[in-house]
């Protein structure tokens, strides 16, 4: 892990749609990836780091998981696909942990 890599948690690549609200404001995006503590949104609306989110999506056998998460970083450079939003899950419910890892350890036997 490099000096500038602070995640500890594996990401894997995922996409699935999520649906956020910021100050009032409902917005349909995608993910790219995922990790047990967070996860990347695509968008080319992006919204100031230490904002907090709500997130909607469903992963694996969780319909419309509901978790607050805070932007850790914004990337507003790339292609299309790579703008968006770094989010750090606040308080994940231990089913939707449980469903990432999941995924995750799928992903490694496969790789």
């Amino acid at each position: 892990m490099s000096g500038a890599e602070r995640r500890t948690s594996v990401r894997v690549p995922a996409r699935f749609k999520v649906d956020y609200s910021h100050e009032g404001n409902y917005l349909i995006s995608y993910s790219k990836n995922i990790s047990a503590e967070g996860m990347f949104i695509c968008t080319d609306k992006p919204v100031p780091v230490g904002t907090h989110l709500r997130l909607v999506f469903s992963i694996e056998d969780l319909h419309e998981v509901v978790v607050t998460a805070k932007v850790a970083w914004v990337n507003l450079q790339g292609g299309k696909g790579d703008t968006g939003l770094g989010l750090e899950f606040v308080d994940p419910p231990a089913l939707l942990k449980e469903a990432v890892l999941r995924i995750v350890n799928r992903i490694a036997v496969v790789c």
